[in-house]
């Protein structure tokens, strides 16, 4: 009976490790999947934000102050709620951030190429694609948060 202990504890060990292994691989998988069904983010088209100076954007009175980052980029929105996912870009392992926005007025996105400044405008939807560090704004009414 003693020497089977050791061999239980090790055995419920082993089993324990290959759970969370298990669990952790579905989770990758899920979010991959979902990943993938959002591709379609990254063909988005519609017309452009209206782009700021950074002159342009000082001289305004009101300030995008909501600040967050994501995958090392940094945004700074006015209003609103935010929804980021990194998107296949169908080209073999490649991703791109891609941020939608339910109404921002204001967005700052800073990445190592600079800051960025949009007007899209209050209350229309808008998403950022971000890719090798330079963002492109569009006004598209497409937000939709269940995707992350």
């Amino acid at each position: 009976m003693a020497r089977s202990f050791p061999l239980m504890l090790g055995a419920a060990v082993v089993i324990g490790a290959v759970a969370v292994g298990v669990t952790g691989y579905q989770k990758r998988a899920q979010a991959l999947v979902a990943g993938a069904e959002a591709a379609k983010l990254a063909q988005i088209d519609g017309p452009p934000c209206q782009t700021l100076t950074g002159e342009e954007y000082v001289a305004r009175g009101s300030k995008a102050n909501k600040t967050f980052v994501f995958d090392e980029i940094r945004f700074d929105r006015r209003y609103g709620h935010v929804d980021c996912n990194s998107v296949s870009t169908g080209q073999g392992l490649g991703y791109v951030p891609v941020c939608q926005f339910s109404g921002p007025s204001l967005l700052v996105v800073t990445t190592p190429k600079g800051s960025f400044y949009f007007a899209p405008g209050a209350g229309k939807p808008t998403t950022v694609i971000t890719e090798d560090g330079t963002p492109r704004c569009i006004v598209d009414g497409n937000f939709r948060p269940e995707l992350s």
